[in-house]
């Protein structure tokens, strides 16, 4: 006699796994998968995702059970009772079908929907997600085992980056090249932005972070973008050349200071101002001191940080006729660069304001305001912090006039932003208040205007739009009539 095993109830089985609770606590993952996905916030959702993913093996368990023991006796009614009951079971068969098929509706719908806004959140830093899968495939760590610029020097610590990264041999430097280190050599901390092009011809960027008191290891980002104008100006080798032929320990100990630095931006113009600086060979050490109207070259600022007004920096330039007459063509070829309207700003006579990138940490970035008033060949720092300590990613330069112009800062991957104003020509600048929350009859705190856009003046009066971010899509416009201290709601455009 064969023994009957039983089989699966795939009926019983879906009723089971597919039911209103399950639904419930499925819409309920998505949403928190999705505000995981956009605003972040472990501690509040990854628990919760936890419990959902618990709840659904533990009704898968019940169902496959429950579905096998049904499976059994539905066997055994079938041998003891020949002829089913036909009409009961198409009626069955119609209301199980219908059953099924509303919930698998809502299942592809609701799965569509939030779908959308997880891809949405994990693209162009709309959400926490792009900006996590941004650090994944763009963040490196490299561990610094030369990190004394009196015994190793910097040429030593770059070498420790370049083996890990393999960096191109031919370096530029984007923004500068700023060191900072103790007494003794101790490097304390390195900020700069590097690129250039690998053997295939294709552009590499190094946007490198080092704080020695916190690791031994530099955080780097790579695949930025940056503007190769002006590169010929900016390259690394002839400062890491100029620190191999100074004595870092002999020349800062006049000083006795409890920390000194290190800068370096390329070819920098002096006019005919000779302050500090010791002109320097690159093949034979030190040189004549030349005299002129027009001194430039490769210049190495070694400085005390905080005090470059009361101690006067020693500079070593490096220069030739041939870095010369290079440096003269590019000045007299140079085109200005494509404007990033959320980081450059150009008035009609080409004068120009830029938000740089200085440092960046867990995707944020640190930013220094800079002018220039030659279209965009030599550029000035105006601002060593224009957003007051607070760190995102600009989302918007503009200027009125000379004097008075706005930035934006965004936060949260273009969850929200905030403004900050000034009238000074970007010297000192102030957070713009505005009652974000005030602009709706009914705010919805989950989407509310806390994105503002870039000021623009309309018949003597300044305007502004707000926007919900990532939030949504509604806008609300302001006014203002005293230059952006206050500001007036004027309507909602939905």
């Amino acid at each position: 006699m064969q023994k009957n095993k039983g089989r699966m109830s795939w009926k019983a089985f879906w009723l089971l796994l597919i039911n209103p609770l399950t639904t419930a606590v499925y819409l309920m993952f998505l949403q928190r998968l999705y505000r995981l996905c956009q605003f972040g916030g472990k501690r509040r959702n990854i628990p919760i995702l936890a419990g959902c993913l618990v709840f659904f093996c533990v009704i898968l368990l019940i169902a496959i059970i429950a579905a096998v023991k049904k499976g059994r006796r539905e066997e055994e009614q079938t041998n003891i009772l020949k002829e089913p009951v036909l009409h009961n079971k198409n009626k069955s068969r119609w209301l199980y079908r219908g059953y099924m098929s509303v919930l698998l509706l809502f299942y592809i719908g609701t799965t569509l929907f939030y779908g959308e806004k997880i891809v949405h959140s994990a693209s162009n830093f709309n959400g926490k997600l792009s900006w996590f899968l941004y650090e994944r495939t763009h963040k490196r760590t490299i561990e610094i085992s030369h990190d004394n610029v009196f015994s190793g020097g910097a040429d030593k610590m770059m070498a420790d980056l370049e083996q890990k990264l393999h960096m191109p041999e031919d370096l530029y430097v984007a923004t500068s090249f700023n060191l900072h280190f103790k007494p003794d050599g101790t490097v304390t901390s390195l900020e700069t932005y590097l690129y250039g092009k690998d053997d295939k011809g294709k552009l590499k960027t190094y946007l490198i972070s080092y704080d020695g008191s916190k690791s031994n290891r530099a955080i780097v980002y790579l695949d930025g973008s940056v503007s190769e104008q002006d590169k010929d100006r900016k390259k690394l080798q002839p400062m890491l050349d100029i620190l191999k032929q100074v004595n870092l320990e002999e020349a800062v100990q006049q000083w006795g200071e409890e920390e000194y630095g290190i800068v370096y931006y390329g070819v920098r113009d002096w006019e005919n101002n000779t302050t500090g600086i010791i002109w320097m060979d690159l093949n034979e050490g030190k040189a004549k001191a030349e005299t002129g109207s027009n001194i430039r070259g490769y210049t190495v600022s070694v400085y005390v940080p905080g005090k470059e007004n009361e101690i006067t920096p020693i500079r070593y330039l490096a220069a030739s006729e041939e870095e010369e007459q290079s440096g003269s063509e590019a000045m007299s070829e140079d085109k200005p660069s494509a404007i990033n309207p959320d980081e450059e700003f150009q008035f009609e006579n080409g004068d120009r304001f830029r938000l740089n990138v200085t440092d960046a940490a867990l995707g944020s970035r640190f930013y220094t305001l800079e002018s220039s008033d030659d279209g965009g060949i030599n550029w000035k720092v105006v601002n060593q912090d224009p957003f007051l300590g607070q760190t995102g990613v600009a989302a918007g330069i503009a200027f009125i006039d000379e004097k008075l112009g706005f930035f934006c800062l965004s936060h949260n991957g273009g969850d929200e932003a905030e403004l900050y104003r000034t009238n000074d020509g970007g010297k000192t600048t102030e957070p713009v208040k505005l009652p974000y929350s005030f602009m709706d009859k009914d705010p919805d705190q989950n989407a509310p205007f806390d994105f503002p856009q870039m000021p623009y003046e309309e018949d003597g009066i300044l305007k502004m739009v707000i926007g919900q971010g990532a939030d949504g899509g509604q806008e609300v416009l302001y006014q203002s009539a005293d230059g952006g201290i206050s500001w007036e709601f004027v309507m909602e455009n939905r």
